[in-house]
């Protein structure tokens, strides 16, 4: 398919909700709207669904990009139906999707969540397909909780089986990593019949998440400034970061009991928490308790903030950790710091290794005491740290956002030929 006869709906959540996922889909519809000359379709949620305390950032200039990038469709909560089960919002979505299709001449639909976006694309593309004639490619990109809780936590009540059916209705299978197409596979061989499970083995790809890998390795040395200033960080101090959605599976509890450590021995070290979430409170109360001074947690911050905060950062660390309810399928915030050039400290799990690549320094999970040690380890070692910092943009240029939606529309148009050849 030509870029002129290409015309893309994503359906996901979109900023300002604060998620990997919200940010893919601006990252490939930016993409898009360069390879195309035009801005393409996205449906989402009315920022009132959102909790404001928690995964929401309204900053004007990221409110900005996000319009700029695609023609943002925001559905609300309708008017309860009391005679009816719960749905309205899902009904309002497919109805959305339906018209789109009729009106603006949509011919591919980009879920990012399986739950519940495949069922409302899967939907909307046979109406287009039953009622309007029209050829519509669905494609579904399976991320973070699809696999590790509306799938996981759902065997006995059929609901996991329903949410790997709706994928496979889909005309592209796609996962963020491979850990989560291994995880959607070992779903499938415990869930669905052999045949359908082998289908879904033979079908899911890996479209990894694609970044702005240029913006994060651009130098802006004003902004550090201005962060600093904000802040009060002095031109001496040693930062050492955490930056991303501050939720329990994040293990930021262990990164600010390891500076404890640190800055017994490294007293010139400062440590920002920067992002925000539902573990804000908890956690400026467990750093207030445990009396180390200079923890700055900054709350929600622009993406030229982000950066700026990245790139002076000395070393960058994610503890993530593996819970009943979460476990990363990858790590945006991983492969910015890397971008970045700053050396980055995390833990192997999930899918993280695949966003931090084998040059960054991995510590086991839920030990503040080993993170400590290596904190100070890679303090000590400057060679090290720019050969880290090297291989990092290295690695990071592989999820280039253009790169990455090129892979997705390879896809996409060797779908259209299948459907064609038919």
């Amino acid at each position: 398919m030509v870029n002129e006869d290409l015309n893309v709906l994503t359906i996901s959540k979109y900023p300002p909700y604060m998620s990997g996922h919200s940010f893919e889909s601006m990252q490939q519809n930016k993409a898009l709207l360069e390879r195309t000359d035009r801005r393409h379709h996205v449906l989402t949620y009315d920022a009132c669904v959102y909790d404001r305390e928690c995964n929401f950032n309204d900053d004007p200039d990221l409110m900005e990009q996000c319009e700029q990038a695609a023609v943002v469709h925001r559905i609300g909560p309708p008017e309860r139906n009391v005679k009816v089960f719960d749905g309205a919002l899902i009904h309002a979505f497919s109805g959305k999707a339906i018209a789109l299709i009729e009106h603006e001449g949509i011919n591919v639909i980009s879920t990012f969540y399986l739950e519940p976006h495949a069922s409302i694309a899967n939907v909307a593309r046979d109406y287009g397909r039953d009622i309007l004639g029209r050829r519509v490619v669905v494609a579904h990109k399976a991320v973070g909780s699809d696999v590790l809780n509306s799938i996981a936590n759902h065997y006995p009540d059929g609901q996991g089986q329903l949410l790997l059916l709706e994928y496979l209705k889909g005309d592209l299978q796609l996962a963020v990593s491979h850990y989560t197409r291994d995880e959607l596979i070992r779903h499938a061989r415990h869930l669905l019949p052999e045949g359908a499970a082998d289908k879904l083995e033979a079908n899911t790809k890996v479209l990894y998440a694609p970044i702005d890998n240029e913006f994060f390795e651009t130098q802006d040395a004003e902004g550090i400034k201005e962060v600093r200033g904000i802040l009060g960080i002095g031109p001496s101090d040693r930062v050492i970061s955490y930056f991303g959605r501050v939720f329990p599976e994040k293990g930021i509890d262990d990164l600010i009991r390891a500076f404890g450590i640190v800055k017994e021995h490294v007293p010139d070290t400062v440590l920002i928490i920067g992002g925000q979430g539902l573990d804000s409170q908890r956690l400026r109360q467990l750093a207030q308790q445990q009396g180390t001074p200079q923890v700055i947690f900054t709350g929600g911050v622009s993406d030229k903030h982000k950066r700026a905060l990245m790139q002076m950062s000395e070393i960058g660390v994610i503890p993530t950790i593996p819970m009943n309810t979460f476990v990363e399928t990858l790590c945006i915030s991983a492969i910015e710091y890397l971008a970045a050039g700053t050396p980055l400290i995390t833990t192997p799990v999930g899918g993280v290794k695949e966003a931090a690549g084998e040059h960054s320094m991995y510590t086991e999970p839920q030990n503040p005491r080993e993170l400590a040690l290596a904190i100070e380890s890679l303090l000590g070692e400057d060679a090290r740290k720019a050969e880290m910092a090297c291989a990092g943009q290295r690695h990071a240029r592989q999820f280039n956002y253009r790169k990455i939606t090129d892979q997705f529309l390879e896809f996409v148009d060797k779908a259209f030929e299948t459907c064609c050849c038919k």
